[in-house]
């Protein structure tokens, strides 16, 4: 009989630790520009997406999102005007954040790690590919209350392509998650 008690006065006690580790979720959605690399068939254009997020660890949080990208209209090369639109990407993806826990108030800096399948089209040149591809960076949210984040951040993307080459863009993106 003691040992039971002893075992129900163990639980009792390391109860609220484990309910305090349990994962913090959220949802959001986010903006901002993409700016391809060292592409001259693609200008800067617009990004947007929803994110969904999960507190995995103790300083590791995963986020699966869906993004929309549409790259602009390419400048003229050698006073050429190419006279196509620029591609459209559509990705499924999952990202990893260090750092940067949500649910807590102040500014919380971070590193972003992620993978996805990227769609690009691009229907003026009948172009059509999916590919997973890959991104990293960095980035901060504040959180004014344990609620709500602002997410800022910066990733590079990078999308394989077809013999060996790749389509590369950098993402600055601002947004805002809820917490619950």
């Amino acid at each position: 009989m003691r040992k039971m008690v002893l075992l129900a006065l163990c639980i009792l006690l390391t109860a609220p630790l484990a309910l305090a580790q349990t994962p913090r979720l959220g949802a959001g959605v986010f903006g901002g520009i993409s700016i391809p690399i060292v592409q001259k068939d693609q200008a800067s254009g617009t990004e947007f997406g929803i994110r969904l997020r999960a507190k995995v660890l103790s300083f590791l949080t995963a986020e699966p999102n869906l993004t929309f990208t549409k790259w602009g209209k390419p400048d003229p090369i050698e006073g050429i005007t190419l006279g196509i639109d620029g591609s459209k990407v559509t990705a499924i993806g999952l990202d990893a954040t260090i750092g940067g826990l949500p649910g807590a108030s102040g500014f919380k800096p971070f590193f972003v790690l992620g993978a996805a399948s990227y769609k690009v089209k691009n229907d003026a040149t009948q172009f059509d590919q999916s590919k997973l591809g890959y991104s990293g960076g960095f980035g901060f949210a504040i959180g004014f209350v344990p609620t709500i984040d602002i997410d800022v951040r910066s990733k590079l993307v990078i999308i394989p392509g077809e013999g060996g080459g790749s389509k590369k863009a950098v993402s600055v993106l601002g947004g805002l998650i809820y917490n619950f």
